[in-house]
């Protein structure tokens, strides 16, 4: 990463041969993340579905399993000598890394106001890492998941079906993996409300980090970084007591989306045309 002017950002309209397949491989690569990281977490979940602690190796099999799209990438990115595309990319203007670790604690905070606004009693305006695990998640997670969803998957994607719609699908497949995480050790039930809001809410959270991967010149910096921004303030901690919250939160996620959406749509037009 160099703190130069950046490059001129890459065409949204990548060579046709990362598109041979449909999807150029997108769909191999979601079944392998997926396949991955719900085996490596399922010794974990059975257990708290049993009421029983883990055992270590579930444990350390539960911590594995954040990286199955960065293993995904991997065993799909070599054969076809793709490694650098997936995992090279770095340099950027540093001011697009610090929008992107802003971004999502930004909205958290405006959601929080609005529904203090509307009458709400918040618990909390912060949710930080205030745990060894939460701590671990906040460096662990990024970096397992974004060299397969934005550095593998998104170029493919938004080859295929165009930068918002392309957006928006690997957004759906990412709430999708995200299956294998949403059994809560304190219940040990399926958290059916959780499971919603995060297919619900990352189509918007993908269009958003597609725009900010766009203007960072497809920097795997900034992918990470926005990936973390979402960890140094958890949202989905806040407890669900009263929806009203939650509803706010899509809201101003959406309505954010909305805007990084019109400017992707424009800058794709701008790349065509030219």
């Amino acid at each position: 990463m160099h703190p130069s002017v950046p490059a001129p950002a890459p065409s949204l309209s990548p060579p046709a041969a990362t598109v041979a397949e449909p999807g150029g491989g997108a769909i191999a690569f979601f079944v392998l993340a997926c396949a991955t990281t719900w085996l490596l977490a399922l010794p974990t979940n059975l257990a708290w579905m049993q009421h029983r602690t883990p055992s270590p190796l579930a444990i350390a099999g539960a911590g594995f399993s954040a990286f199955g799209p960065l293993l995904a990438a991997l065993v799909l990115a070599a054969p076809q000598r793709q490694l650098g595309q997936a995992f090279g990319r770095w340099r950027t203007n540093p001011i697009w890394i610090l929008v992107a670790i802003a971004g999502a604690p930004l909205m958290h905070f405006i959601s929080t106001a609005l529904f203090a606004a509307i009458g709400g009693h918040p618990t909390q305006w912060f949710y930080p890492p205030d745990s060894p695990a939460l701590v671990a998640a906040l460096i662990v997670f990024p970096l397992g998941e974004e060299f397969g969803w934005r550095g593998f998957a998104y170029p493919r994607m938004v080859a295929r079906f165009g930068v918002v719609r392309g957006c928006l699908i690997l957004g759906a497949l990412w709430g999708v993996w995200h299956l294998g995480y949403c059994i809560t050790p304190d219940t040990g039930r399926f958290d059916l409300l959780g499971f919603g809001i995060t297919v619900t809410e990352l189509p918007f959270y993908a269009v958003l980090l597609g725009w900010l991967f766009e203007r960072g010149n497809r920097s795997m910096a900034v992918a990470i970084a926005g990936h973390a921004g979402a960890h140094l303030d958890k949202f989905d901690r806040a407890p669900r007591h009263d929806l009203r919250l939650q509803i706010v939160h899509l809201f101003v996620v959406a309505g954010f989306a909305l805007f990084a959406a019109g400017a992707l749509a424009r800058r794709q037009r701008r790349g065509q045309a030219g």
